[in-house]
């Protein structure tokens, strides 16, 4: 099967990771479980059938399970406490492993609940979307929203494992597994223009399971080596920014306001927004910003808002981003389809350039 290993030299940490169809149930010679003095698992409500699998192949008893509701609404600070309450109530020390199961949003909630708890308890990422799978569970970031902007309070503590089961994705619905290939065509983008025309070549519904191995591992890949070069993101991995600052604002925004996008539907907007900037400022040509937009339309996703956004309104909220140093906005922009430059500072007018071109036409929100 395809594994990686990430090593981190902060923490002198390493987490493996396995991609392949068929792995939940050899969990038990992927994982020493006899290492650890006791076992949890939270997981997402939406990820039963991944959690029945674990539960069998581990022998677990269902209280050693919490089911909790997936999506960004739990990421909150009565979530947190949800999380640390079952954590007391099962008696978890320090050398207990927690085991997450779902999305994305569970992984940020329940990584940032483990890595919190008593100074940090050791966790495993089984993700379950390819949202998750492709990002959410690599390089160690967790965290829950807060004031209406996302990812604002977490940390970064890596996983001790994460098991990356196809197999998961046969019952996600069309629109998150597009979700997830946002990510996907995100990595070919700043990292390798041959991957991009690769995957941005036809619906994300086309993809065979075995296919999907093959692209999940090489996106698992591309993280892992910019997480390898800089786990703090103080510098190379602030490339997996791209399209983020653009794309946060407007998922903020539609999860206070609706109708919500999902992350990578937002990011997919963000990414054309931010690629027009890109090619504002020379950097790249018309035909490669055209090229970008007709990758992500072919995979199924939104190239503009499914509703207008006052640009004056988008432009507050990117105002709040975390990645924001000193007030100043800090860009990760594209050199070329596959070559990514971060901490780029950009004129005002450009901004609202950019929030104008992804409108989708008529009078503002």
């Amino acid at each position: 099967m395809p594994s990686l290993e990430v090593n981190v030299a902060r923490v002198e940490s390493r987490s493996a990771l396995w991609v392949d169809r068929g792995l939940l149930e050899k969990l038990p010679t992927l994982v020493s479980i006899d290492h650890y003095s006791s076992v949890v698992v939270v997981a997402d409500k939406g990820a039963a059938r991944a959690t029945s699998r674990i539960q069998a192949s581990l022998q677990l008893s269902s209280s050693s399970i919490l089911a909790i509701e997936g999506g960004e609404g739990q990421k909150s600070v009565d979530g947190l406490v949800h999380i640390w309450n079952f954590f007391v109530d099962k008696k978890l020390d320090r050398k207990s492993l927690i085991i997450t199961v779902g999305g994305g949003a569970t992984s940020d909630l329940v990584g940032f609940a483990a890595a919190s708890f008593m100074r940090g308890v050791a966790f495993i990422h089984v993700p379950t979307t390819l949202l998750a799978q492709v990002d959410a569970s690599i390089g160690g970031k967790s965290g829950i929203n807060f004031k209406g902007i996302k990812n604002l309070i977490g940390s970064i503590a890596q996983p001790c494992a994460v098991i990356i089961d196809i197999d998961t994705l046969s019952t996600l619905p069309e629109r998150e597994l597009r979700s997830g290939f946002a990510e996907v065509i995100k990595h070919g983008l700043i990292a390798d223009a041959n991957y991009f025309k690769e995957v941005a070549s036809q619906n994300c519904a086309q993809w065979s399971p075995e296919e999907l191995v093959s692209i999940v591992f090489r996106s698992c890949d591309i993280k892992k080596r910019v997480v390898e070069a800089d786990e703090s993101e103080q510098g190379p991995r602030k490339t997996l920014n791209f399209g983020h600052s653009i794309g946060h604002a407007i998922e903020s925004y539609t999860l206070e306001n609706g109708p919500p996008l999902t992350h990578g539907e937002a990011i997919s907007i963000g990414m054309i927004g931010e690629a027009f900037i890109s090619y504002r400022l020379g950097k790249i040509s018309q035909e490669d910003l055209s090229a970008i937009e007709r990758g992500l339309e072919n995979t199924g996703l939104p190239t503009r808002l499914p509703l207008p956004i006052s640009p004056d309104r988008l432009r507050e909220l990117i105002s709040k981003d975390k990645k924001n140093v000193s007030g100043r906005v800090k860009w990760t922009l594209l050199n070329a389809i596959g070559v990514a430059v971060f901490d780029v500072e950009i004129p005002e007018k450009l901004i609202h350039e950019a929030l104008s071109h992804i409108q989708s036409g008529g009078s503002c929100a």
